[in-house]
């Protein structure tokens, strides 16, 4: 086994069609038209974990920044996009740009019942699986390498399903090598994981450009993004 290869992963949006006694949510207020899942992959973790941490105990220690209530009253306060202060997102997308060693790939679908219903068994969680394994779809497959993954802890995310959707990666690349790949999975709070806040930002990016038309971040960062995928636009 030659190296290593860390691979974070987050979404935003969800995964639902449907709220309390099977009411149809779809144009209504609050209702999430894309979910958008996202990977960040380095093979120097250490590196970027500590960049990140750095960050957090720099916000922590300046009272420019401490004293905001976001920051202030959350004694475990990480990096989280929907939820920082206007000035640590900026503060921390000046960051990203300026940190090398890692690369994002973004899983894009729009929610649409149709395919909802004929792809997906109307099920949420094979919806959100089936993005997942897009998204992984052809990123594992050096057999000298051994992939590491980290799975946000949200909603439904569990092992199980997780495990179902590397598999269904996995046999592509292993029936095209005729090698097995090796790969470890773990399904990680974000708060104790301070390298999920690199592709929570990239994903909000993406999110800002489709939802509010608003690019300039999804612009600063593009350089970081090595692929978007757009699925079920034509099924």
């Amino acid at each position: 086994m030659n190296s290593k290869k860390f691979l974070f992963i987050d979404e935003s949006g969800d995964a639902g069609f449907y709220g309390g006694r099977k009411k149809l949510l779809v144009g209504t207020d609050g209702f999430q038209p894309y979910l958008i899942i996202g990977m960040i992959e380095t093979e120097n973790r250490k590196f970027l974990r500590k960049t990140v941490i750095d960050f957090i105990d720099n916000v922590k220690a300046d009272n420019l920044y401490n004293t905001i209530p976001s920051v202030a009253a959350n004694k475990r306060w990480y990096v989280h996009a929907r939820e920082d202060h206007p000035e640590i997102r900026a503060k921390f997308f000046e960051l990203l740009r300026s940190t090398d060693g890692y690369k994002a790939h973004i899983a894009i679908a729009k929610k649409d019942l149709t395919v909802f219903n004929r792809k997906h068994n109307n099920s949420p969680t094979e919806f959100y699986f089936d993005v997942l394994h897009h998204l992984l779809n052809g990123r594992l497959a050096n057999s000298d390498c051994k992939y590491m993954l980290y799975l946000s802890q949200r909603g439904n995310n569990s092992l199980h399903n997780f495990q179902k959707a590397v598999d269904k990666a996995l046999a592509l690349s292993e029936n095209a090598s005729g090698k097995s790949i090796q790969y470890s999975l773990e399904v990680v709070p974000s708060v104790e994981m301070p390298e999920l806040s690199v592709i929570d930002y990239l994903i909000w990016a993406v999110q800002r450009k489709l939802l509010k038309g608003e690019s300039r971040y999804f612009d600063a960062l593009k350089d970081k993004y090595a692929t978007i995928l757009n699925l079920y636009e034509e099924q």
